[in-house]
């Protein structure tokens, strides 16, 4: 049975809490979003993209094999795009909007819906690797030679996204397959946790046996870290 641990918290710096979370074992579906757009629309939007989601994939029939859920997945993810964009345009709401990192996981199978800057790690003995890849502008120039891994970490755009949920441009999810590693864990985590933590940090503390207090220990560090964000960790392992 896949077992995980959820924990979002505020941070030390923000009043309210602009993350969302959801697990749905029936679909072995989990996600995290971080939402943007102040006034309370950021908590708005990932609340409605994390609901949309799980709405559509529960409406679609599930194949028996996992990769075939690719193409239900991805079309969750526009529906979520679109039910923002709506809230956003009843609310005269402009820049409202949010990342989302979905995955579903069967046996040592995953498939990961992705849009925006929350990340979604495997993490073994072997070490940790980052399945999805940032929208954002500094990533971008990374991929293009324009900037350094280094130079990206600490550029004053490095938060400027490509993609999000809830834009009126065109919408181009990550959706990829994947094996989990043996006796390996996945992580969904905002960046609020990223920001603050190095890789190796992170897969320290996330390897932490029990996986409740491997979560505490996480939004812990970064909160000890300057708290500057909302921090939102879930565990998963299958």
């Amino acid at each position: 049975m896949t077992r995980y641990a959820l924990l979002s918290d505020v941070g030390i710096e923000r009043s309210n809490n602009e993350d969302s979370a959801a697990v749905d074992l029936e679909l072995g579906l989990f996600i995290v979003a971080d939402g943007m757009g102040g006034h309370a629309a950021g908590e708005v939007a990932s609340r409605i993209a994390v609901e949309a989601t799980i709405a559509a994939l529960r409406s679609r029939p599930r194949p028996a094999r996992l990769r075939d859920e690719g193409e239900s997945l991805l079309q969750a993810l526009h529906d979520a795009n679109s039910a923002v964009v709506r809230e956003a345009d009843e609310r005269g709401t402009f820049g409202m909007g949010t990342t989302l990192s979905a995955i579903f996981v069967r046996k040592r199978n995953a498939l990961i819906g992705h849009v925006g800057d929350s990340r979604i790690y495997a993490i073994s003995k072997k070490g940790i690797t980052q399945l999805t890849t940032d929208h954002t502008l500094v990533a971008s120039m990374v991929e293009q030679g324009l900037l350094t891994p280094d130079q990206a970490a600490t550029h004053p755009d490095k938060h400027v996204l490509t993609q999000a949920i809830g834009t009126l441009g065109p919408l181009e999810p990550q959706v990829v397959h994947t094996k989990i590693p043996a006796k390996g864990r996945l992580l969904l985590c905002t960046d609020g946790l990223h920001d603050a933590l190095t890789l190796d940090e992170i897969r320290e503390l996330a390897r932490t046996p029990d996986l409740d207090e491997a979560a505490r220990a996480l939004v812990d560090r970064a909160n000890a870290a300057g708290g500057h964000d909302n921090v939102t960790v879930l565990l998963v392992e299958p």
